[in-house]
């Protein structure tokens, strides 16, 4: 059994199928809807599509796609910790607000 992946018309993979691709001969054999494609999806691709003109997996997902898909640049350790300083500043003036408003019902 081999992993064999299977795509749409337009090129899109949509999921690996196993099968005895054991007399599997041709590069693309249309199936269904799609097509089975002999040539493993190669690792690094976040949308694998395969070009029927040039036969080779290509990105199918655009440059601004993939770029919002990477992490924002990380804080400083510096930056960090003022942003956690500041939170925990933020932290203690609610929490002395709703006691002071607990303290406040309490006298009536």
């Amino acid at each position: 059994m081999k992993a064999i992946p299977y795509v749409d018309h337009n090129g899109y993979f949509i999921e690996d199928i196993l099968l005895d691709a054991s007399g599997m001969t041709a590069t693309i054999v249309e199936h269904d809807k799609g097509a089975l494609i002999s040539t493993p999806v190669p690792p690094g691709l976040y949308q694998p599509r395969w070009d029927f003109n040039q036969a080779t997996w290509t990105e199918g997902m655009s440059a601004q796609d993939i770029a919002a898909l990477q992490p924002v640049a990380s804080e400083t350790p510096e930056q960090k910790i003022a942003r956690l300083e500041q939170s925990d500043l933020d932290n203690k003036e609610l929490i002395a607000s709703l006691y002071e408003m607990l303290i406040a019902q309490g006298g009536q």
